[in-house]
């Protein structure tokens, strides 16, 4: 009930604010490279050497100026996350594939230079392990949930409609679809560094 209340007043907060301002947003388009890290799943693969899921992101984005110096920032993006895994011979990739929505509230540190931050909410599309013996689709087995939240806070450097733009995304919410007390936690946290486009 608490996730959908939150979906509700987070969509809530973007409509109001889009037929409050229409004249003022500007929409964009934005795309990158994403490098996946995964709390949790390192504990099952204790013997085996960590590294980052490499990935992309695309998608688009809405902004909205609140004042002089605060601007909203909403996003629609598509985001490969995960961690692969390799050593002893062996090969693994958590594959976690995303429809993310991040609502940001930006502030302009300069007139260039903005920071910014806020909550990420992360529809899980895709969720398997592939490794040398096979696959297995988590979502097929009911391990995983559909839905995640995270907090997303980051830095852009803007050169008139093309924003540059790095951050990171904090998994605040278990990905893993089992209540029980041996059931591993797993939380989603990423990497980005893109490129975006004001029309």
């Amino acid at each position: 009930m608490k996730k959908i209340l939150l979906i509700i007043v987070l969509a809530g907060i973007m409509v109001f604010g889009s037929f409050a301002q229409m004249g003022n947003m500007n929409f964009g388009a934005k795309a990158g490279l994403t490098l996946g890290d995964i709390n949790g799943f390192e504990d099952e693969l204790a013997d085996e050497y960590a590294e980052y899921r490499i990935g992309l992101a695309i998608g688009g984005m809405m902004v909205m100026p609140l004042n002089e110096k605060l601007y909203l920032q909403g996003e629609l993006m598509y985001v490969m996350k995960g961690q692969y895994y390799e050593g002893g011979g062996e090969e693994v990739t958590m594959v976690l594939d995303v429809i993310e929505l991040p609502v940001l509230v930006k502030y302009m540190a300069a007139e260039s230079i903005a920071v910014y931050g806020g909550p990420t909410i992360d529809h899980i599309m895709t969720a398997k392990i592939d490794s040398t013996e096979g696959e297995v689709d988590l979502k097929d087995e009911d391990l995983v949930k559909s839905m995640a939240f995270g907090l997303s806070f980051g830095a852009q450097y803007m050169m008139d409609k093309i924003i540059f733009d790095a951050r990171y995304d904090l998994g605040l919410s278990n990905i893993v679809d089992d209540d029980s007390s041996s059931a591993p936690e797993i939380k989603m946290n990423t990497i980005y560094v893109t490129v975006g486009y004001l029309f």
